[in-house]
């Protein structure tokens, strides 16, 4: 997703969602107010810009942090010298706090527990400082700003404090804060907003101040939501939803290697970014600011996941689905089947400010949509939700059709200039400088990207299959036959024999863009390469100018515009190296697939809570260092949570046949330091499946534990 770059580091971030709320903090738990990357954020708007906790007019002092749970955190603090309510002076260290965060749903809480360790009687002063402007996050990132409505004044009436935006969308949108104890100074000013609180300490003893905001939004003259309450039991609330948080989905047990904490941290995270709006549920793309339904960014992180969670392949392509395009529209990319690229809901998409309302700039998203239906099949075994489906496929079948019709070689391809000879750029490389020739040049539009192309013989592929089974015959063979007519034509006009793999892209005229770029090895997850051609390729990109050392890069260190820290110029993307991952599998370069599998996680571990981020640079991975943190890389992106997951599936070589009521095995392999793995509760034809792997000598053991639902589990 390219966007305008932030000139703050987000890179960590406490960082909070629940459903469409979202709380990015410093680590001590603050809201700044002067760094546009942190806040409280709800359906693409910013609703608390600052906040901000004083002890005595002083700044608390960070002990610890951590919000490895993902919708609460815990930070520990201490006070600086400070003078308390009646002017005496509290020394340094003496007082212990412990903020604990939590997010639900609508509304976030902050429970404030103070002890005082000192010998002596403490009357605290404390205040907590507010400030909205209820901004779009559009305008946050850099885009102008359009028509803005109202702001009302803060409003105080002894039990809550409320701030309210009557925006120029006729959207009322409101942010109200509770308090369990009262304020001894009502808050005031409409710059900077305080409640101000005494806490009576006596040597020894403890208060809790406890602050709910409940973020809320609805038509200009509806009756105003009522003011939020802090839970009776914080604590409670706070295990419940944790609890909750990996509901149906498979879990996994590793020793050694750190590989089940960072699977489980990619998991968590995948479940996080699931977001229900109305009738639909969705995984969103991405933390802060992809908190909505996209094309690609939603999809390919259910394609990953599918082997622990099926229902999220389901659910996100019946929402993308209901907003498939039915007419041409050369503003937002609108084709009829075509899938969206992005949708947006907040005041500038309401107003059409903004192109996202939905856009479909995105050339590879009706695929991905029909190759996760076709990967939802083959795990659980039903047709339902390729019948459920049934018009939308027939839709996004007859989109790819007249795509191929459009190019005279029968490639997708997309055309388009942003400035000068600058492409717009609709596949995964969606920045300005995502598509070069191999002189650093621009290529001429119309592009037909690699990857693309495999990802349309992919889902021919998939799609007949579930033809066949539903018992038409004549048209899976005529998805069959452009599938094998369009692999015949690519594996000749993309392969680069004096560099060992397929070409970045064909230009105007069917010119190669020569580049030396990783989307050639992601051919090799989709199938349309020739075993010849995928042990050259696997060998082009493991040499040191494609390997880091933390993955392989977007662009070989060789190109003239190499740049490790670029969007895409030689940075390593973890969803990249997954997909990479699958297709060496496929074409048993395991070797290659292991060191990127190993090299992955050893780059997780380098990261905060095991987090891989958007993307890593692409500098050489020295002894003993870790990998390099880049500014523009968003912390939490769903196809980089999903990489782990997926990556994991492809190392111990599990394939579903859930028509069949079959689960194989194929050349179990264990990553490096990793000696006993299991996983629980896999769902496959509507049974679940429990798995030991076990290494023994140069060998992996793998058998079933546990199964329900006649499944079958053989090993090859």
């Amino acid at each position: 997703m390219a966007n305008p770059p932030l000139l703050i580091d987000i890179r960590h971030p406490m960082l909070l969602k629940a459903g469409d709320l979202v709380l990015l903090t410093r680590e001590d738990g603050d809201v700044p107010g002067d760094e546009p990357g942190f806040g409280l954020f709800y359906r693409d708007t910013c609703y608390l810009g600052a906040y901000r906790l004083r002890l005595g007019g002083a700044e608390p002092l960070l002990l610890m942090s951590s919000a490895e749970e993902g919708i609460a955190a815990r930070v520990d603090l201490t006070n600086p010298e400070i003078s308390a309510a009646d002017g005496r002076t509290v020394d340094g260290h003496g007082l212990g706090l412990r903020r604990t965060f939590l997010v639900q749903d609508d509304t976030f809480v902050d429970v404030i527990r103070v002890r005082n360790f000192g010998t002596g009687r403490v009357v605290l002063p404390v205040a907590l400082t507010f400030a909205t402007r209820f901004e779009s996050t559009f305008i946050l990132r850099g885009t102008p700003p359009g028509r803005r409505g109202r702001m009302h004044a803060p409003s105080w009436d002894g039990k809550a404090l409320r701030f309210a935006y009557e925006g120029a969308d006729d959207v009322l949108r409101t942010l109200t804060a509770t308090f369990s104890l009262p304020a001894v100074v009502a808050p005031r000013t409409t710059e900077g907003c305080a409640a101000h609180f005494e806490l009576a300490l006596d040597p020894g003893a403890g208060l809790t101040l406890a602050v709910a905001c409940r973020v809320d939004e609805r038509p200009v003259g509806a009756r105003p939501p009522a003011p939020p309450r802090v839970p009776r039991d914080p604590e409670a609330a706070r295990r419940k939803a944790v609890a909750a948080l990996l509901d149906g989905c498979a879990r996994i047990e590793a020793t050694g290697g750190g590989l089940g904490k960072a699977v489980t941290r990619s998991l968590s995270d995948i479940a996080l970014l699931d977001v229900r709006r109305g009738e639909h549920r969705f995984t969103a793309a991405g933390l802060p600011w992809f908190v909505g339904l996209f094309g690609r960014d939603s999809l390919l992180p259910t394609i990953q996941c599918i082997a622990f969670n099926p229902d999220l392949a389901a659910c996100t392509t019946k929402a993308l689905a209901h907003w498939q395009g039915t007419k041409d529209d050369a503003r937002t990319g609108e084709q009829p089947g075509k899938i969206l690229h992005e949708l947006r809901v907040g005041e500038m998409a309401h107003l059409g400010e903004v192109p996202q309302t939905p856009s479909y700039e995105a050339v590879d998203a009706t695929l991905l949509f029909l190759i996760a239906i076709g990967h939802h099949a083959e795990w659980t075994g039903s047709l339902d939700l390729f019948r459920a489906l049934r018009p939308n496929v027939d839709r996004a079948l007859a989109w790819l059709d007249r795509k191929a019709a459009e190019n005279g070689a029968g490639y997708v391809a997309y055309d388009g200039l942003a400035k000068g000879d600058q492409p717009v750029n609709q596949s995964w490389r969606d920045s300005g400088n995502g598509v070069l020739r191999a002189d650093g040049a621009y290529p001429v539009p119309p592009l037909a990207l690699v990857e693309v192309q495999g990802y349309a013989y992919r889902a021919r592929k998939l799609i007949a299959r579930l033809l066949r089974r539903a018992g038409e015959g004549v048209a899976a063979d005529r998805l069959d036959a452009a599938a094998e007519a369009l692999k015949a034509r690519f594996l000749k006009d993309f392969w680069m024999e004096d560099e060992g793999c397929y070409c970045l892209a064909l230009e105007r005229g069917g010119r190669q863009v020569a580049s030396v770029a990783s989307n050639a090895a992601q051919v090799l997850w989709t199938g349309i390469a020739s075993p010849k051609h995928a042990a050259r390729v696997a060998e082009r990109v493991m040499r040191p100018d494609m390997f880091s050392g933390w993955g392989v890069r977007t662009l070989s260190t060789d190109h003239p515009r190499f740049a490790p820290f670029a969007y895409q110029q030689g940075s390593v993307w973890p969803f990249d190296n997954a997909l990479i991952v699958s297709g060496l599998r496929r074409y048993k370069e395991d070797a290659a697939a292991s060191r990127i599998m190993a090299a992955t996680l050893d780059a997780a571990k380098g990261f905060r809570l095991n987090r891989l981020p958007e993307f890593m640079a692409g500098t050489e991975r020295l002894p003993g260092g870790g990998p390099t943190h880049t500014p523009r890389a968003d912390p939490l992106q769903a196809w980089s949570a999903g990489a782990l997951p997926f990556m994991l599936v492809e190392t111990l070589g599990l394939h579903a046949d859930g028509f069949g009521r079959r689960l194989e095995i194929r050349r179990p392999m264990l990553p490096d330091g990793v000696d006993d793995l299991s996983l629980h509760g896999l769902r496959v034809a509507g049974g679940k499946v429990s798995l030991r792997f076990v290494r023994q000598g140069d060998a992996v053991r793998a058998e079933a534990v546990g199964k329900t639902g006649g499944v079958k589990v053989v090993v090859t």
